[in-house]
């Protein structure tokens, strides 16, 4: 009896064993089983935003090399590339070629890559942008990048090239003093129909701003002559602004630096 009574509990305690052997087995093969996924979840996240970063990096390379680490730092801190376009009443905050421009960084890049914010001063000169000291706006935007088109058109007849250039130095070191790595893209406004002074004027702004290690965007070769009546199709002779069409050849041309193919 005693002999059956231990057989018994011998049994017993081989299948306790047994039966929690296979319990510790199955909870460690989990635990693996899930560590392992979660390593290649965070793996494939990793890889993910490895590409992501890439493809982002060079859609940019069309852009001034400062422009693009400005970019790249923002891609690296895993944040959108916050965008700031300022200027005149070429540059409207609504239903012009910004917004244009937008979507297609929207469509190129991925929605929300870039954070755009826009400024519009209608009827501002240069001395009126420095007085008023327009640039705190940029600044409290926090941007990466600035779109300047600085107000040349609305200087011309008005102040004289030296002045507008002394001007938009200013202009740039009040916004520099306050977001010292954010990197300031100097652009045109639209041409305007057979005028004289005022493609000089331009061709001064270009030349000051390589002379400054400012980048610059050109836009200009993408327009019709300005001594052509073809560009009434684009930028209206009575305004001097540009038509939906001259909106869509304007952010068309700024698309090609901004999106490399």
């Amino acid at each position: 009896m005693r002999n059956l009574v231990l057989i018994l509990l011998v049994a017993a305690s081989c299948l306790v064993f047994t039966i929690a052997g296979h319990l510790y087995w199955k909870q460690n093969i989990e635990a693996t089983v899930q560590t392992a996924r979660a390593e290649m979840e965070a793996s494939a996240k990793e890889e993910e935003k490895a590409n992501q970063t890439e493809t982002i990096l060079a859609r940019a390379t069309q852009l001034p090399v400062a422009a693009q680490n400005a970019i790249k730092r923002a891609v690296e801190e895993h944040r959108p590339i916050h965008l700031v376009i300022a200027g005149s009443e070429s540059t409207p905050e609504k239903g012009g070629w910004p917004d244009l421009l937008k979507q297609a960084l929207d469509e190129a890049y991925g929605e929300g890559t870039f954070q755009i914010t826009v400024h519009e001063y209608e009827g501002l000169t240069t001395a009126d942008a420095d007085r008023q000291r327009i640039a705190a706006d940029w600044a409290n935007d926090k941007p990466d990048l600035v779109l300047l088109e600085p107000f040349l058109l609305n200087d011309n007849g008005v102040i004289v090239i030296d002045d507008t250039l002394d001007h938009i130095e200013s202009i740039i070191g009040q916004f520099k003093s306050a977001a010292p790595d954010a990197v300031v893209i100097l652009q045109p406004p639209n041409p305007i129909d057979n005028a004289t002074y005022y493609p000089k004027q331009v061709e001064e702004l270009e030349a000051f701003a390589k002379e400054n290690g400012y980048p610059y965007i050109n836009h200009w070769p993408a327009w019709p002559n300005h001594r052509s009546e073809e560009l009434n199709k684009y930028i209206d002779p009575e305004s001097d602004l540009p038509t939906s069409e001259g909106a869509k050849r304007w952010a068309e041309a700024l698309a090609e630096y901004f999106i490399a193919q």
